[in-house]
């Protein structure tokens, strides 16, 4: 398993890289650590130059350069070295570039990219918490695991069943990659007020992991709101990790405010394995 593990900002990135240490050991993987120097936030300072200070700007914008690259060379240096002290091969390095751009492309080479609910990579920690490793996830196409904000062991494993192909992609990326095979409790979680109606959510993807060779998950059917019962059920089954279809809705705003994966990144307590 190829994991690639991209630099943010903030103490998210800590459990980010514990993580991917842990999912690489348990999956013979490697990791490839990324730092992209964001060359956005570089012409953004050159640009707000006052008519005659050009050189000023340009100064101001070189010694932005020389810090970011600094930080990013430090936290690429010693991400390797947790990895490479846990027993798990990693290598990384620092590129200059548009952040997204940078990411993405790099997604492609790779099977997993691991960060955290928190993560940030704004300098002022300023963008929303998850918002560019999902945007990754939507275009580069690859399955998105995110660290909860406690270091919780993966015992119970929540899978959600909308039914259609997004929560078959979901549990068909799972299941390619052998994640949580042998996890204590696995369970396939559809809401719908009609049982039948559940089933039929469920049916997909028990049929996914049959076929992948894993043990029976437990069924649950239950009724009620779809957002408000599923997050409870996570709550009173102790959920550690969510499985979802990930970017249901077209906005960020509409995302982060409305759909289950939006609740669970501000909730920030779970690890979450989203891919659309």
């Amino acid at each position: 398993m190829n994991i690639l593990l991209p630099v943010s900002r903030g103490a998210s990135f800590d459990d980010a890289v514990r993580l991917a240490i842990d999912t690489a050991k348990a999956h013979a993987g490697r990791v490839r650590v990324l730092s992209v120097v964001d060359a956005a936030e570089i012409r953004r300072i050159e640009a707000g130059a006052r008519p005659g200070a050009i050189h000023l700007a340009r100064h101001a914008a070189d010694e932005v350069r020389k810090r970011m690259t600094a930080e990013g060379t430090a936290a690429v240096a010693g991400a390797v070295r947790r990895c490479e002290e846990a027993g798990v091969p990693a290598h990384g390095e620092v590129l200059e570039g548009e952040l997204e751009r940078e990411i993405v492309a790099a997604a492609g080479a790779h099977d997993l990219l691991v960060s955290a609910t928190a993560s940030h990579f704004d300098p002022d920690l300023d963008d929303a918490s998850g918002k560019l490793v999902l945007t990754v996830m939507r275009e580069g196409g690859i399955p998105v695991l995110l660290s909860g904000a406690t270091d919780r062991p993966m015992r119970t494993i929540v899978a959600g069943c909308g039914g259609g192909p997004r929560t078959e992609r979901a549990v068909g990326a799972m299941a390619r990659l052998s994640l949580w095979k042998e996890a204590p409790r696995g369970i396939l979680l559809a809401v719908d007020d009609s049982p039948e109606g559940g089933q039929e959510r469920i049916a997909a993807p028990r049929r996914i992991l049959a076929d992948a060779g894993y043990p029976a998950w437990e069924e649950k059917v239950l009724p009620g709101p779809r957002a408000t019962t599923f997050l409870s059920f996570c709550d009173s089954a102790d959920a550690d990790v969510v499985v979802l279809g990930g970017w249901g809705e077209h906005r960020w705003d509409d995302l982060l405010g409305l759909s289950i994966t939006g609740r669970l990144i501000e909730d920030g307590r779970r690890h979450l394995f989203l891919y659309m």
